[in-house]
């Protein structure tokens, strides 16, 4: 009986030094009736030769070369050359684990869509699992489908994605993938994934859910997605119009467009980091998540450090609330960058409604309420909430 055919489309955009290990990753997979699909994209640094080299050594691999359009086009080249029944994407400069697509190809069954986990490598060389906020499992009623659509781009009303935004640790049928792909905007250089993967979950009927881990994100400071972008905020509006032409035709379009528009919120909050602006005057990394909780309100906040910074910064243009006093327990250290922080003492000459603890370790937390009731404090009047912070590879 003959295997069924998955095509491996790797968009190639100079990244000679990690390309070998990524093709080794794929030829020697458990699975082995694939179609890898190499789009070189322009390279200038070698990759180009190094293609073509591996074409020679496996037959499975097809180069295809191309002037530089960018990931959203190459990828969208290498849809309309597959010949698979299914199809994955694996980065030019990133591995799979062995065992990936057999994985894949075993539990798709009758899904249009496999979504498993991602293990990411962090600017500092630490690694971060990274899983669907979904449970695990199939999703194929219309309620279950609906759901994952209502809490796709942010999961339940919070600033989490609910799908994580990558193409690359997902399984797909190839033409559906093909008549969604006809429909993208290859101009977007922010957000391309995005726009590529939520207009296929909108096509989907059944979906898996696994938090199995087989794909190795690498972090590289020079790539595309985390290099300085200058026209960011043009990137950014051709995103938001692409997607919501497209979702204000959907049945759940209020659902559709809310998320949009909160990921949006999200991502001009921190746009002058993508624009890479000095890290003194970027913008917020952590969402104030208390708003709700202070009409009327005198506030005191605890902390000055990256979390307590971005919270006062948010504080000072809220006007349903009064922020009455910022403190630290080192508060001179802090000085230099903010001359309203005051010695945590103060709090017990000032009239308040809530202490705001801005930290972002639980430990950290529990360790400066337990201070505070020892100061006199009531624990009732604290206010701790893990802070949501604003971060995508």
């Amino acid at each position: 009986m003959k295997e069924t055919q998955v095509s491996v489309v790797v968009p190639v955009y100079n990244v000679q030094e990690y390309l070998s290990e990524c093709l080794e990753s794929i030829l020697h997979q458990t699975y082995g009736a694939l179609e890898i699909i190499l789009i070189d994209d322009g390279s200038t640094d070698g990759s180009l030769e190094l293609c073509d080299r591996y074409a020679k050594k496996d037959t499975r691999i097809r180069v295809i070369h191309q002037e530089n359009g960018g990931a959203a086009a190459a990828r969208k080249r290498g849809i309309q050359e597959a010949a698979g029944e299914f199809l994955c994407f694996v980065d030019g400069d990133d591995t799979i684990d062995v065992q990936m697509i057999g994985f894949f190809l075993e539990h798709m069954k009758n899904a249009d869509l496999l979504t498993s986990g991602c293990r990411c490598e962090k600017a500092d060389g630490r690694y971060l699992q990274r899983f669907d906020a979904f449970e695990e499992g199939v999703y194929k009623t219309k309620e279950e489908i609906e759901y994952i659509l209502r809490n796709m781009i942010v999961f339940e009303d919070r600033m989490e994605d609910g799908v994580l935004p990558y193409l690359i640790n997902k399984f797909y049928k190839t033409d559906l993938l093909r008549t969604v792909a006809e429909n993208i905007d290859t101009r977007i250089r922010y957000g391309e994934d995005r726009e590529l993967l939520f207009r296929y979950l909108l096509n989907c009927q059944e979906i898996v859910i696994t938090k199995e881990n087989f794909y190795n994100y690498r972090y590289r400071s020079t790539s595309a997605v985390n290099a300085p972008n200058a026209h960011f905020l043009r990137d950014l509006d051709c995103f938001y119009n692409s997607l919501k032409s497209e979702f204000e035709l959907h049945e759940l379009r209020d659902s559709l467009l809310r998320q949009l528009e909160k990921f949006i919120c999200s991502r001009t909050l921190t746009a002058t980091r993508f624009m890479g602006f000095l890290p003194e005057i970027q913008s917020i990394g952590y969402i104030f998540p208390f708003y709700n909780l202070l009409e009327g309100k005198r506030v005191i906040l605890y902390g000055a450090g990256r979390v307590g910074g971005d919270f006062y910064r948010q504080l000072k243009t809220e006007t349903n609330c009064q922020t009455v006093l910022w403190v630290d327990k080192n508060w001179q250290k802090y000085r230099t960058l903010y001359k309203e922080i005051k010695p945590v003492e103060q709090i017990l000459q000032t009239t308040f409604d809530w202490i705001i603890i801005a930290v972002k370790k639980k430990t950290l937390a529990e360790s400066i309420a337990a201070e505070l009731e020892e100061m006199g404090v009531r624990r009732e009047q604290m206010l701790w909430r893990a802070p949501i912070e604003i971060a995508g590879i």
